[in-house]
Parts: C-alpha cells; sequence; structure tokens
C-alpha cells in the first residue's frame, strides 16, 4: 500500500506528521503546566480546546510545509539531486526551528498570559545575542544542552535525509506527481484559511470558553506570531473616518493649559508658561513589571505578613498616587512608546519594529529642550536591544547610559539581563549630583523582568511555595533599591528642586484580572512642587507627558494623545484607551470594551469588585461609544505616524 503512494508525497507527509504532531505535544506541554489555570472548567471545554486547536495545527503545517510539497510535485526538476534537497531539507530546518520556538512559548506563556507574537521573530535579529547572553547567565547548561542538540541533531537529520529519504527518479511517477500540484495548492490553501469558511482562520476562532487559558489552548506560537507579522494594516471594520477620529480624541485630551495649534499637525498643542525662573528637574523612573495590585494604596500591599513595597507604600503617602491608572501596553516597547512621547502604541507588531518609529514625535526629551533642559536616560541592560540605542537620541535624549558604559566603571556586577536596580539607581543619582538644572533624567529599571534573579539571597523572602514568589523577590529587592535611592536624594541639594515621577511600563501578567493585568503605579512626588493625595480619575500612560508639561510651566510645543492630570480640569469623565496582542480596548465608568482586531469579537467587562461579561449584549449603545473612542485613538495614532504628522521636524 505504502508503496503506491509517490515517495516525494510519503516523504512531505512524514515532514507533516512530525509538524502535526510536534504542535500537539506542546499543547499537552502547555496543559500539563499550567493546568491550575483550567480552574473549574470541564474535560468536555479542554477536549474541545483540543479539537480547536487542530485546526490551527493545520494550518501551520499548510503554510510551512505547503510551498515544498508543491516543489517536490515538479517532476522534471527532480532527477537533479540537488533541487530535491531545496524542497527536502528546509523542512528539516523548520521543523528544528519549530522545537525552539514552541519552547520559547511555554515559556513566554507563564510570563505573559499570551502565546509569542512578532517577538518570536524580530529578536531572531540582532537582539538575539542579547537574549542568548542573558539566557546563559541564568541557565548556562540548558543553553549549552540545547545548543548541543541542535549542533548534533541538524546534520544527523540531514545525513539521514540524504541516506534514507527512499526518493528515486522515475519517468513512471510523471503524471502522479504532476497531477499533485495542483491538488497540493488546493489543499495547502484550505487547511491555510482554516476551511471553506468566508473568512481566514483569525485567533479569534479559539475563543469557545469562559476561561481563558482554553481560550489560548488551542492556539499555538507559530500560528500566533505569523499572525503578529501580517498585520499591518488596519481591518476596514477598524476604520473610522480621519476628521471623525480627530474630532473624537481632541474632546477626550483637551484641557485648558494647552491650545491646538496646527491643522497639519491634528495633535500639536502648545502649553501656556505658568513658571517664571528656572524650572525643577525632572526625574521619571520607569519601573519595570511593576503590578498596581500589590501596592497598598491598590490592593493591600502585605503577601505573608511582609509589606511588599514599604518604601514606595511611604512615598505615595507624601505624594500624588493615582489608583486607577493603567497600561497603554504590554510590553516595555510599548510602556515607552506611550509614556515618552505620548503616542500609543499599536496592537500586534510595535511601532518600534516598523518603519513608522522613523517619524518626528515630540519625545518628552525633544520637548523639554525647548525649555533649556538637558537630557539624561540611564538603563542597565544593553541599550541596543529593542533599538532603545536609535529610540533614546530619536527621543531627545543626549546622553544614554547602558550596561556597556556602566560596565567601564568597573563598579557593578551585571545580573542576566544587566546591572540589578540599585546599581542603576546609584548610577542615575550620582549623575544628578554633577548636573546643572534643569535636568530631565529617565531610568529604567530591570530587575523585576524575568528570569527573576536578585544580586543575593537576602532578598528572597518569600519560599517557592507562594505563588509568583521569583517575581515578588525582585519586586521586594527593586523597592529596597528605590528607598535607598530616595534617601540619598533627600539628603543631596538636587532634592528640594527636582520632581520624582515613578510609572510602571507594564504589569507582570501573570495569574491576574483583566482589572489587574492593566492597572500600574503612578505616583508623582515633590514636597516643594506637589500637594500629597490620592486622585482615583481614570487615567494612562498617555497623560505622563502632557502631566510633567503643566509641573514643568514653560511654554512648549508638544504632542501627545493625553491630559495633564494636575491641571485645571473640566468636569466631564474622561476616559484611557489602551492596545495590545490583537486587542484595542477603552476604559471608563468602571467599564472596560475589549474589541479584538482580528475579526469583529468584542466584549466589556466591569472592572468594579464582582465582574461580569457580555455586557455588550444587555448595552450595546455603551459598547458602541467606547468601541468608536478606542478605534478613533488607533485610527488617529496609525494615521499620524504613517503620514509623520505627529510633530513637525525639529530645526
Amino acid at each position: 500500500m505504502l508503496k503506491r503512494i509517490p515517495p516525494n508525497l510519503r516523504i512531505i507527509s512524514v515532514f507533516f506528521a512530525a509538524i502535526f504532531g510536534l504542535l500537539t505535544i506542546f499543547r499537552f506541554v502547555l496543559l500539563f503546566i499550567y493546568f491550575d489555570k483550567v480552574e473549574n472548567s470541564s474535560w468536555t471545554e479542554i477536549l474541545s480546546s483540543f479539537g480547536i486547536g487542530m485546526r490551527f495545527d493545520l494550518s501551520v503545517a499548510a503554510i510551512l510545509l505547503g510551498p515544498f510539497w508543491t516543489m517536490s510535485a515538479f517532476h522534471y526538476a527532480n532527477r537533479w539531486p540537488v533541487y530535491r534537497y531545496l524542497w527536502g531539507i528546509p523542512p528539516i530546518l523548520i521543523f528544528l526551528w519549530m522545537c525552539g520556538h514552541l519552547i520559547g512559548d511555554t515559556i513566554y506563556y507563564g510570563e505573559a498570559n499570551k502565546h509569542l507574537g512578532y517577538e518570536g521573530f524580530v529578536f531572531l535579529g540582532k537582539d538575539f545575542l542579547v537574549l542568548l547572553s542573558a539566557a546563559f547567565r541564568n541557565s548556562p547548561l540548558l543553553v549549552l544542552s540545547a545548543l548541543s542538540a541542535i549542533s548534533i541533531g541538524l546534520p544527523l537529520l540531514v545525513v539521514a535525509f540524504f541516506k534514507w529519504n527512499g526518493y528515486e527518479f522515475s519517468e513512471d511517477r510523471r503524471k502522479s506527481e504532476l497531477l499533485q500540484i495542483p491538488i497540493s495548492l488546493l489543499i495547502a490553501f484550505l487547511l491555510f484559511r482554516g476551511g471553506f469558511q468566508q473568512r481566514p482562520l483569525r485567533p479569534t476562532d479559539a475563543i469557545h470558553s469562559r476561561n481563558e487559558f482554553l481560550n489560548n489552548l488551542p492556539l499555538n506560537g507559530v500560528f500566533t506570531t505569523l499572525t503578529d507579522l501580517k498585520s499591518k494594516t488596519l481591518l476596514p471594520s477598524l476604520r473610522i473616518p480621519f476628521p471623525q477620529a480627530v474630532e473624537l480624541v481632541r474632546k477626550e485630551i483637551e484641557y485648558p493649559g494647552a491650545s491646538f495649534i496646527d491643522e497639519r499637525y491634528p495633535i500639536l498643542r502648545e502649553t501656556r508658561e505658568t513658571r517664571n525662573g528656572t524650572p525643577p528637574n525632572i526625574v521619571l523612573i520607569l519601573l519595570e513589571s511593576w503590578t498596581g495590585k500589590f501596592l497598598k494604596p491598590n490592593g493591600g500591599g502585605k503577601i505573608l505578613g511582609h509589606e511588599l513595597a514599604q518604601n514606595f507604600d511611604s512615598l505615595s503617602i507624601r505624594g500624588r498616587y493615582f489608583s486607577k491608572f493603567f497600561a497603554t501596553g504590554g510590553r516595555t516597547t510599548n510602556g515607552l512608546l506611550s509614556v515618552l512621547t505620548g503616542i500609543p502604541d499599536r496592537p500586534g507588531i510595535t511601532s518600534v519594529r516598523t518603519h513608522q518609529v522613523l517619524g518626528n514625535f515630540g519625545g518628552l526629551g525633544t520637548v523639554l529642550k525647548q525649555a533649556g533642559y538637558s537630557t539624561l536616560f540611564v538603563h542597565g541592560g544593553d541599550a541596543g536591544f529593542d533599538n532603545m540605542n536609535f529610540l533614546f537620541p530619536h527621543w531627545g535624549f543626549d546622553t544614554v547610559v547602558d550596561r556597556n558604559e556602566m560596565s567601564k566603571e568597573g563598579r557593578y556586577t551585571p545580573g542576566a539581563w544587566g546591572y540589578f536596580d540599585g546599581d542603576v539607581l546609584e548610577e542615575l543619582h550620582e549623575r544628578l549630583l554633577s548636573a546643572k538644572r534643569p535636568l530631565l533624567a529617565v531610568s529604567l529599571t530591570l530587575t523585576t523582568h524575568y528570569p527573576y534573579e536578585v544580586p543575593n539571597k537576602s532578598f528572597e523572602i518569600f519560599p517557592d511555595s507562594v505563588q509568583d514568589y521569583d517575581y515578588l523577590n525582585t519586586y521586594y529587592y527593586s523597592d529596597w533599591a528605590l528607598g535607598r535611592f530616595m534617601e540619598k536624594a533627600r539628603k543631596s541639594r538636587y532634592f528640594e528642586d527636582t520632581i520624582f515621577v515613578f510609572v510602571a511600563d507594564h504589569t507582570h501578567h501573570r495569574n491576574l484580572s483583566p482589572y489587574e493585568d492593566r492597572n500600574i503605579p503612578f505616583l508623582i512626588y515633590s514636597p516643594k512642587y506637589v500637594k500629597p493625595g490620592v486622585d482615583s480619575r481614570i487615567a494612562s500612560q498617555l497623560d505622563v507627558v502632557p502631566t510633567i508639561l503643566g509641573l514643568v510651566g514653560k511654554k512648549v510645543r508638544f504632542s501627545a494623545m493625553g491630559r495633564d492630570l494636575l491641571g485645571p480640569q473640566n468636569k466631564d469623565n474622561r476616559g484611557a484607551y489602551f492596545a495590545f496582542s490583537s486587542v484595542i480596548g477603552w476604559i471608563q465608568n468602571d467599564l472596560a470594551l475589549y474589541r479584538f482586531t482580528d475579526g469583529e469579537l468584542r466584549d466589556a467587562t466591569s472592572y468594579s469588585k464582582n465582574p461580569t461579561s457580555k455586557i455588550c449584549e444587555s448595552d450595546p449603545a455603551v459598547c458602541d461609544v467606547y468601541e468608536t473612542k478606542a478605534k478613533a485613538f488607533l485610527n488617529l495614532s496609525y494615521d499620524l505616524m504613517n503620514s509623520n504628522t505627529v510633530f513637525p521636524p525639529t530645526k
């Protein structure tokens, strides 16, 4: 029976079975590792996840193997061994790549509650060595084992294909091979699009349960990565007219302290001067993966009797703290773009990885130079990672201190990703001591990033029996480092005329409710310039730039899709936009709308103590309003970046 099957089809079938089997195995692995996320769901739902997952696995197999099946059916070319190697060797390479990719996806899911997206490919470039170095520092034996397996496995598999692929060219198979050309194209096309339905297969087709994990289980990291890479344009269903987007966004972000000044640049504004003389220093500390629920103003702040962030909690009492403050995205690049430029990142592949980032932005550094500020950025990691060595100068930072610069001093010991927060903040403090006012200094912390490493065991206060113990230990250490920095700052001459701003880039994503996964800390502290208090208005990272400009009090031009949270405010209720993965959304009146970008699916949930779903079915009018606002922010940010009309060219 098998001998009657054309040899090229037998070879492709083996590859197909290997890839399909690999994806199935990793679905079982994902279920086994994160079984606690199933919660009270039934086995029927779990089986449904596997059944639905077959569509996505078949789609991936068709995408990766379809072209090689078609190539293998060109009978006349198969007479040459070199041609047979062209369709026979690449699937082996693809299989080995998939093994590594799916391992990474399994680990990534535990950290982000989502499958890998565009990150799975873009980090294979120049950033790969940074990732490899960090992985080697954290798990040298595992990395060496993996590299050895690839180094040995690849040549063995290739040699095995050379010797035992079983293909011998014969004119007798001309018809059976040539017939496979149209058949392969048709089958690959149908499997790729997931069947005969009207539209191609989308990630939202995996949704079948009220359990988030079971909705992710049918997907695989290869499919979501490929989907992210092709999501570079807005679907027609997400589009609204440009004038409508401008009107809606302006209505949300307008405030008395700034005026729109140029129709060519729809969000370009000019602030009013409210402060005479030299403005204060601004020290902005971006807190890597700080989740709001672990802070006293948000969730009590104690775990097993330990106050996790006692230094930050103490500052929040003496400063202005925003308890309903939300991350605009889900990754560091999303947070950097929102906090430092006031422009939201796009869902799917980040703008930082597209041509859009080359355009003109009113970066915080660029804007404050208009008021005479010098600019500094301090980061304990490699600034070459994620294009940061381009982004920071592009957004107006003249001096950038990163891991490479700090290593020249020979004073600090690095961890897996870079220098620990205590060392980074020490470097920031020393540079503040010698700086002239006014200075904008920004620092991005690092220790609370996976693999959650602390400098010594004295900071490991939580045992491994505690959920997220590794992350919580780094949170505790990072707060200690922050407290030490502020203690030194209070004794320094720069303290009195400095405004300290603390904001997270995103949450840590693990084991969080929808509200907790958006909610991050935002604190402004300065005894001289800022009155203490807790502000419960809804706000987001897009409001950071306008708020800082209000504190500076100088006449400057800026472009940001936010408002000054400390200035005179209209009494009408405002909302907050967010976008991450394949979702855009809007938060207002304790309600959060989630709108998927790869289809028509939407839902809203209450951010109260008793969250509910399917609100859009019972109150579609409210969801329509919120969805339109989210689309307005998406469309306007996308179009302004595409047309390079966010901010005028600097002279």
